[in-house]
């Protein structure tokens, strides 16, 4: 009888079946369909580990290979299988041999164990209390048996541990990856913190000269258009360093509801200096998409970044569609029920192969010439949409153009346009203003008193608490964090504790450089990225001085 074929005889040829087996194999027996044992062999009575007849194949035998079964009823399946068997109740020996498929008298499943003692050691025929006979004179696969036996796997068994194997190896590559990945990320933010600071008080220096420059420029188109195109690379420059930040986590965000068509109104004079005379950019947004809840500054940077990244597209020139919209409730986020906002920016240029659109949000990966390009720049939008609590994706054809497709929450009430917000009259008071940077500190004198304000400004936090000596009040303080002495964080806990709370706005180029948690400020406090534009320090001491 083969391993393959089942049996079908009836009871006479049943029992003769198992007289045989019993005599070739001491060690035989059957496993009927309910999992039970029958027909022990001769050598299972001097042999401890409480193997008797009746008992639970499960419960007796555990089976050290094949792996991955799951119970008595699996043993039919595996007619070509050599199979290494342990009793659970003894240190005994093993067994090896298979489990070959018959048919019991009422037609039911059996499995009869043809085999034997498995030894890896001289040793173990009397620490067993084996014999030579217990041996079957060949094992079940036609081969002679010697004492010394070695372990070997089916050749099943050797495809799963390889399979097995090479998933292991797999997974570990894709961990290392992200362990790369991730201390790259860290080394970048970093960089990018240790830089931050400095870099980022010169641009607030250039961008707040500009600003005061283009105030007095009245009638001067070309002198206006000139200074426009500083403040859009100052916008460009500063987009680069947050970047570097937010991919990092590193850059702070600041969330409110914002009127979703003034914000791309202000991003297209910011961009289309940038843009040259061949693209074209048009902005659509449906009347019910003008509120989204997000940090003003990301979803500028955002938009910004995903528009130069389409103008670099179209070498030849072209259109660039922003167009936003509700977003369809069928198609929101699996257990997100807030509304959302999709906001496409889409463009007629080169369009992506498949290879690259798979790594397009990898940092450092980029398609430009060498000096055309780092690689940060769709990296930093990633970053950015992730912070703000929103999703991106992508659509591209070679030839035909590429649509990103980004998706943020909804306004959670009345967006207020921020037009009507920088229309608001200025009220006035007297302001103390404190950064130890002269280059910083000037303009932005000149800029509040420009809007209304009475300023006094100081160089250093203990300078600025002298003042105090002297009798003065103040309605607001303005002060960058990071100075030589008591930092911004320090003179605002200086001042409330002689003259209680005072509106104050905390600046810095970078917020973790004071370990400054923007989430946690008390209400009448404010935190700044430099660089920031005038209409944004002016509304944000709005804000504070109407409370």
């Amino acid at each position: 009888m083969s391993a393959g074929e089942p049996a079908t005889p009836g009871t006479s040829s049943l029992r003769a079946q198992q007289d045989l087996l019993l005599q070739l194999f001491p060690f035989h027996f059957t496993v009927g369909a309910d999992g039970r044992i029958h027909a022990l062999g001769s050598r299972w009575a001097s042999m401890p580990g409480g193997v008797r007849e009746g008992a639970a194949f499960d419960q007796t035998f555990s089976v050290v290979r094949p792996v991955g079964l799951a119970g008595h009823r699996d043993l039919t399946r595996r007619p070509e299988d050599v199979f290494v068997l342990r009793l659970r109740s003894s240190g005994g020996p093993s067994f090896r041999g298979q489990f070959l498929p018959s048919r019991g008298p009422d037609g039911e499943d059996w499995v009869h164990f043809v085999g034997g003692p498995w030894v890896t050691s001289l040793s173990a025929l009397s620490e067993h209390g084996l014999e030579l006979r217990d041996f079957p004179p060949h094992d079940p696969r036609g081969d002679m048996l010697l004492l010394m036996q070695v372990q070997e796997s089916s050749l099943a068994e050797m495809r799963k541990l390889a399979a097995n194997l090479q998933q292991r190896m797999e997974e570990q590559a894709r961990l290392e990856n992200q362990i790369r990945h991730i201390q790259k990320m860290e080394l970048v933010g970093r960089l990018a913190g240790g830089m931050a600071h400095n870099f980022n008080n010169i641009l607030m220096t250039i961008s707040s000269y500009a600003e005061l420059a283009l105030m007095q420029a009245e009638g001067d188109a070309q002198a206006r258009e000139s200074l426009q195109e500083i403040l859009a690379a100052t916008e460009h420059a500063t987009s680069i360093t947050r970047g570097m930040l937010s991919m990092s986590r590193r850059h702070p965000v600041r969330m409110e509801d914002l009127d979703l068509g003034t914000e791309l109104e202000e991003l297209r004079r910011f961009t289309e200096p940038l843009l040259g005379r061949q693209a074209v950019l048009h902005l659509d947004v449906d009347p019910d998409a003008r509120g989204v809840h997000s940090d003003s500054s990301c979803l500028k940077q955002i938009l910004m970044n995903l528009v130069l990244n389409a103008r670099d597209a179209m070498p030849a020139g072209g259109t660039i569609r922003i167009h936003a919209s509700v977003q369809p409730p069928e198609e929101h986020l699996a257990g997100c029920e807030a509304s959302r906002v999709c906001i496409t920016v889409a463009d007629t240029g080169t369009g992506m192969d498949e290879a690259t659109k798979a790594r397009v949000f990898e940092p450092f990966f980029t398609t430009k010439p060498s000096g055309k390009g780092v690689g940060l720049g769709l990296p930093t939008v990633y970053g950015l949409v992730q912070q703000v609590g929103g999703s991106i994706d992508l659509e591209s054809r070679l030839g035909v153009g590429t649509t990103f497709r980004v998706v943020l929450p909804a306004a959670r009430g009345t967006a207020l346009p921020a037009a009507s917000r920088t229309e608001t009259a200025n009220p006035g008071g007297h302001v103390l203003l404190v950064d130890d940077d002269p280059a910083v500190r000037k303009p932005m004198e000149q800029l509040l008193l420009r809007a209304g304000y009475q300023v006094t400004p100081a160089s250093s936090a203990e300078a600025a608490i002298e003042t105090l000596g002297g009798g003065a009040r103040f309605d607001a303080i303005v002060t960058d964090i990071v100075m030589t002495g008591l930092s911004g964080v320090q003179l605002a806990g200086a001042i409330e504790a002689r003259v209680g709370k005072v509106p104050t706005i905390l600046m810095s180029g970078h917020n973790e450089d004071a370990g400054l948690k923007v989430e946690s400020l008390p209400r009448h406090q404010r935190f700044l990225t430099k660089p920031f534009s005038s209409e944004h320090l002016l509304a944000t001491l709005r804000e504070l001085l109407s409370r």
